[in-house]
């Protein structure tokens, strides 16, 4: 069996001193190079953790949906994507948001209202102003920004912004420090945008079509105890 390996989080547990790497797993029969052909087992997709201090993977007792996207978000000792399906029996379940708290290793999920989905084409999950949010792209240069108020509470998504923007702005890819919104134009060119003085401005920076985010990091002049293990 090869599993096909779905890595939604990374972070850090401030209870235990220790970073943790969380990742999904589902198993497939490869048939051989002669034959390009894959049989999807009747094998139960499963969940594991990193722990960095003890160098090792275990598996979580738990049913969680997976991520719908290359978006993640770790935020304050969680780690945060959106589903749009789930192959863990949840196949009737609406759009959500899902947290991991990595101190205590339970989830919950946050529904997504119909109005956050329906009506766009593409969801960029990220961090503003201190909240967990989504831009929202229809195609037609309208950006939306929704800004969740409390976890597990659909009522609480808030709109605080549209925003018009020129037709060759392609799509949002993240969000800085101070506030500015990233995105990428139709020619590969990255600009950021002040909300507050709805301005563009040029980076002289590129990024590909299909993997271009903005990270946010910060610097330590300490190592990670245990990274060079690995």
């Amino acid at each position: 069996m090869d599993p096909i390996v779905n890595f939604n989080g990374f972070g850090y547990d401030h209870v235990k001193d220790d970073y943790k790497v969380i990742r999904w797993l589902y198993f497939y029969d490869n048939a051989g190079v002669d034959e390009l052909r894959r049989e999807y087992l009747d094998v139960e997709p499963m969940w594991e953790i990193y722990n960095l201090r003890c160098n090792s993977w275990r598996k979580l007792d738990i049913k969680m949906p997976c991520s719908g996207s290359n978006e993640k978000l770790y935020v304050n000792g969680m780690c945060h994507w959106w589903s749009l399906n789930d192959d863990n029996n949840y196949s009737n379940a609406e759009p959500r948001l899902v947290s991991f708290d990595l101190c205590n290793e339970v989830f919950l999920t946050t529904p997504l209202p119909s109005d956050m989905v329906d009506r766009y084409d593409i969801c960029h999950l990220t961090f503003l102003n201190g909240s967990i949010g989504f831009i929202m792209y229809d195609e037609t240069t309208t950006f939306n920004i929704r800004i969740l108020g409390e976890l597990g509470v659909k009522e609480s998504w808030d709109k605080i912004f549209t925003v018009e923007l020129l037709p060759y702005i392609e799509r949002p890819i993240g969000v800085g420090k101070k506030g500015d919104i990233f995105f990428r134009k139709d020619d590969d060119e990255l600009v950021s945008s002040d909300l507050s003085i709805q301005m563009i401005k040029e980076l002289d920076a590129k990024g590909c079509e299909c993997w271009c985010y903005i990270a946010i990091y910060k610097d330590s002049l300490l190592p990670i105890e245990g990274l060079l293990t690995i």
